[in-house]
């Protein structure tokens, strides 16, 4: 339905029209004079900021006259629907059936997105369309005409698609492809092949890796989950958030291996293994310096620990400590652990490269910034455990035998096995 505007006097009338949409004005023949600044009014009291050179280009066009009793254009949109194209905001050709796997290579090419950012979009160039950018009101014209249901079903996995902007966004962290249908998707882990991982190559995955077999010599930096489905050797990982082993970890300890979250593995042999939140083992700790702020829970039917340090924050579980050969092993719960072994680690690695601080200066400024982000980060810990009232009381469990050298300790309290026992239960004293 029209709507209209009326001046005092009531000589001038201006008609909204909404197909198209256009403003109509009628000057109606009366003893008034008519004044320019009244019909200005009306337009500011209608809104109106935009296709007045559209009106005029229509008036000239069908030839109309300005005459009195009869409606003329004073502002009209002539929109024009134009054809959108899907404009993919990666490159599609750099993925082919990634759940296949993918190489090394192409992993370094890959764009990652992070959940809600917009992988491909519908657009148009509406400056190119010969009609109107804006309607009567000033607001720009969307000229996109889109299928919404064939826009909504190649929405593939892990994407989702957006009716209002005609977008389609990510679901979760991943790199973005098409599938053989067309459908947009999102790779949401990475598969590799520890064989097809050249030694000393550094990786770098933003998502989930997933790598089938062992891995030798590797150097490895994920921003996620971690999945190895052998073992680990002479290595280097930094796993973001949680990693699970299906076999060992061995002779890792160069610059070892460091995991945000739980882990999960078989063994850890002559390896220095640092972990922020859990450890979960099944049959041995030999011989390593391994440390996590939560607790280390080891098989109770085969696990054991023998030789090396071994540190929790909370408790440690293990089925039997001790080595055969009289290697003294040393079993502990400490505080923050975690953030003082790395502490450690960092400022031997910033020794090192102080050696020449010419060739290193940019290197030794990033490392020099991590470490006093963690020097915050374990205090910050400190005060918090200071301050808490309950506390989960550390303990050290071991179940069956223990073989001397043995020593134990919470705290500032120790206890030391100098001939074998068997079952031991030390607790947190006050």
């Amino acid at each position: 339905m029209a709507k209209t505007y009326v001046n005092k006097e009531g000589n001038l009338i201006l008609e909204i029209r909404e197909e198209p949409l256009s403003a109509w004005l009628t000057i109606k023949k009366t003893d008034f004079l008519i004044d320019e600044n009244e019909i200005l009014a009306l337009i500011e009291e209608a809104g109106i900021k935009s296709g007045f050179d559209e009106a005029i280009d229509y008036i000239c066009k069908h030839s109309l006259e300005k005459e009195f009793e009869v409606p003329f254009p004073i502002a009209m949109c002539n929109k024009k629907e134009v054809t959108s194209m899907l404009r993919y905001n990666f490159n599609p050709d750099l993925l082919s059936r990634p759940e296949n796997g993918i190489n090394i290579s192409t992993l370094e090419k890959l764009k990652v997105f992070r959940s809600g950012d917009v992988v491909a979009e519908y657009s148009s160039n509406i400056f190119a369309q010969g009609g109107s950018i804006y309607d009567i009101f000033g607001n720009l014209l969307d000229a996109n005409s889109v299928d919404t249901e064939q826009a909504k079903a190649l929405a593939g996995d892990n994407i989702a698609y957006d009716v209002q902007n005609k977008q389609f966004s990510a679901l979760v962290d991943g790199f973005p492809y098409l599938d053989e249908n067309g459908c947009i998707c999102l790779l949401d882990r990475v598969l590799l092949n520890g064989n097809e991982i050249p030694p000393e190559t550094k990786v770098k995955c933003p998502i989930n890796l997933i790598i089938e077999g062992s891995i030798t010599y590797a150097d490895i930096h994920c921003e996620a989950d971690i999945s190895v489905q052998g073992d680990i050797q002479f290595s280097t990982i930094n796993c973001a958030k949680n990693m699970f082993i299906a076999g060992d970890i061995i002779s890792s300890n160069r610059k070892g291996i460091i995991v945000w979250g739980n882990l999960e593995c078989r063994s850890i042999l002559n390896s220095y293994v640092l972990c922020l939140n859990n450890i979960h083992f099944t049959d041995k700790i030999e011989n390593s310096t391994v440390v996590c702020d939560g607790e280390i829970i080891g098989d109770l039917n085969s696990s054991e620990i023998c030789g090396g340090l071994t540190q929790a924050g909370e408790s440690i579980t293990v089925f039997q400590a001790g080595s055969y050969d009289r290697t003294k092993t040393e079993i502990e719960i400490a505080l923050c652990p975690f953030y003082r072994n790395l502490l450690l680690l960092l400022i031997r690695e910033l020794i090192h490269l102080k050696e020449d601080k010419e060739l290193n200066a940019t290197t030794i400024a990033e490392l020099e910034n991590r470490i006093e982000k963690y020097e915050r980060a374990l205090d910050e810990k400190l005060n918090q455990i200071l301050k808490s009232e309950k506390q989960k009381p550390k303990k050290i469990k071991v179940q069956d035998v223990i073989r001397p050298p043995v020593v134990f300790r919470i705290l500032k309290h120790s206890y030391e096995v100098n001939r074998p026992e068997k079952g031991l239960e030390f607790e947190e004293k006050d």
